[in-house]
C-alpha cells in the first residue's frame, strides 16, 4: 500500500515523469479500525486505486474504514462510485466507512448526488474515528 498515484506513461522533453495528482496512504489501524489517507484529485484515473484499497481493507476484517479526506481537492463520479461501491462492501461484512473532514468542495458534490446520507461522514479524524467504532 502507500502511494498510488495515477498512470502516466508519457514523460516531458526533458525525460521527467508527471507527479502524481493522487495518493492513497495506509495510516494504520486504531481499535481495529482501518484510517487511509486520501490526496489530491480522485477522478476516473484514480477510481481503480481506489477501489484497490477498499477491496484490500474490505478484505482486512477490521471493524472498519475512516478515509481522511482533508487533502482530497476534487472527487468525480468515477471516485464516488467507488466509495460507495466500497461502503457497500463493508456494510455487508458488518463493518464501517466512514469519510473524515470532507471539504466543501467534495460535499457539494455529495449534496448535487444526493448521496449525502448515504455515506457517513464526521468533521474531524477522532469524530470519524468513533463513528467507525460505534
Amino acid at each position: 500500500m502507500g502511494d498510488l498515484g495515477s498512470e502516466h506513461s508519457s514523460v516531458d522533453a526533458r525525460g521527467i515523469k508527471p507527479p502524481s495528482v493522487h495518493a492513497v496512504t495506509n495510516r494504520g489501524t486504531a481499535d481495529g479500525i482501518l484510517v487511509l489517507g486520501l490526496e489530491g484529485e480522485f477522478d476516473l484515473a484514480a477510481a481503480p486505486a481506489l477501489r484497490e484499497e477498499l477491496d484490500a481493507a474490505c478484505a482486512g476484517g477490521g471493524r472498519g474504514v475512516v478515509l481522511d479526506m482533508s487533502e482530497v481537492t476534487f472527487v468525480d463520479s468515477s471516485a464516488l462510485r467507488e466509495l460507495l461501491r466500497g461502503d457497500h462492501a463493508l456494510q455487508a461484512r458488518g463493518a464501517r466507512l466512514v469519510l473524515a473532514a470532507v471539504n466543501p468542495s467534495v460535499a457539494r458534490l455529495l449534496e448535487l448526488t444526493r448521496t449525502t446520507g448515504l455515506l457517513a461522514a464526521a468533521p474531524t479524524l477522532e469524530s470519524a474515528l468513533e463513528r467507525a467504532a460505534g
